[in-house]
């Protein structure tokens, strides 16, 4: 028999069982759905971070509090640093601009605060200090009215697109007198839709709120927390020897403590990429244990029907079937559960990722490697738990099998 005659009797024997056979499908489409759909947002968000760094230019750096091993795969997450002090100040900044090896540098501050308009709070608006530099650094454009700078007045605000549509409802704002951490701020500027949630520096800008430095430090005693730093190298094609002249620099001023990072911005796609991977690969395993469950339940239900059918496996031996031929039959029924499973996961998953793709301003990325691991995943499946239920059918004596039904 050919390979295609086994497939149409496994086609045919399984289209007997409808019910059975789907519900025994189900498992593997959840199986192949759930890892296709997390290796493919894993990968979107990788690509977004990369694009970003793209498009800054060559000669980005960060500086971020926490030493870390550059090497090391979570080396730009550190699961302590929420609740750690940042070590960054404004000694660090002038420091680095009097080095003058950067074109530009700005920090950033985070504060803890709401922005409010009236009794309405923003759901998520955080509050970043910074300078001028800052818009410029991550090629922000404004839809509307100035970036925060140095001849601003302190108690002005510039809102992210989705921020200020949040909080006063459309993004013709400028004049407006909102909240900020409780104490009056006019808007003086309304960016433009970046559609990068995930970006460099960790935060989603098109819902934050910037204030200028100086007003930054008034809500902290007149002291600068900077949380990170950004800058550009003045010229781009020494960015390496730049970062190790910078971060020989902020040693010193640490007394030889290493409590910060200095990052390219290659290294910081690198170290996000590395983080993903991690997240992606503990999903995934997960993932992976919902398709095995699948194999198992394909594996009870081919034992099942190796039972039911113990005379037509008779009658075919009789007839002349060899046990290759019924082996055969039934690992392509067990495989062809699989496939057809498999093929409308990625179906779902590929339909369910775009729909994600609306409420996360990223793309994700199926690619054809995804495509081939969760099918990959899934054919093995069926062969390593359609393997067993096969070889006990094509091992049943004729005589027996025949006699059991007398």
């Amino acid at each position: 028999m050919t390979v295609s005659a086994y497939i149409r009797e496994g086609i045919t024997s399984l289209r007997s069982t409808r019910v059975r056979t789907g519900l025994t499908t189900l498992g593997i489409i959840i199986g192949v759905l759930s890892i296709t759909l997390v290796m493919s947002l894993g990968e979107g968000a990788k690509r977004t971070i990369a694009n970003q760094i793209t498009s800054l230019d060559k000669g980005i750096i960060i500086v971020k509090p926490g030493g870390v091993d550059q090497q090391a795969a979570l080396s730009s997450y550190n699961p302590f640093s929420i609740a750690s002090t940042s070590t960054l100040t404004e000694r660090d900044l002038h420091s680095i601009n009097d080095l003058k090896v950067t074109s530009a540098a700005a920090p950033l501050m985070f504060i803890n605060g709401s922005v409010k308009f009236n009794n309405h709070t923003a759901k998520y608006a955080p509050i970043i200090a910074t300078s001028p530099e800052f818009a410029d650094l991550l090629k922000l454009k404004l839809a509307s009215g100035q970036f925060v700078s140095n001849e601003t007045n302190r108690d002005t605000v510039v809102l992210g697109h989705e921020a200020a549509l949040d909080v006063l409802g459309n993004d013709q704002v400028r004049g407006q007198v909102i909240q900020v951490k409780g104490r009056p701020h006019t808007v003086i500027g309304v960016l433009d839709q970046t559609m990068a949630p995930i970006n460099a520096i960790g935060v989603n800008l098109d819902r934050s709120a910037f204030i200028n430095l100086d007003d930054g430090k008034s809500f902290n005693q007149g002291i600068a927390q900077i949380s990170q730093l950004i800058m550009r190298a003045s010229n781009p094609t020494t960015t390496s020897q730049t970062a190790a002249a910078i971060d020989g620099l902020l040693l010193k001023n640490h007394d030889g403590e290493r409590d910060f990072s200095v990052i390219e911005g290659k290294d910081v796609a690198e170290n996000t990429n590395a983080f993903y991977n991690i997240i992606v690969l503990i999903t995934a395993a997960v993932a992976i244990v919902a398709l095995v469950v699948g194999g198992i339940g394909i594996m009870n239900i081919m034992l099942v029907s190796v039972t039911e059918r113990t005379r037509e496996v008779g009658i075919r031996k009789a007839l002349g079937a060899s046990d290759r031929h019924i082996f055969g039959q039934f690992l392509i029924e067990a495989l062809t559960m699989t496939v057809v499973g498999g093929i409308i996961g990625l179906l779902s998953a590929y339909i369910i990722a775009f729909f994600v793709a609306t409420f996360f301003a990223f793309q994700p990325a199926l690619t054809w490697e995804i495509v081939g691991i969760a099918m990959g995943l899934a054919v093995s499946v069926g062969v390593i738990f359609g393997l067993y239920p096969a070889l006990k059918a094509s091992r049943k004596d004729p005589i027996d099998a025949l006699r059991q039904y007398e």
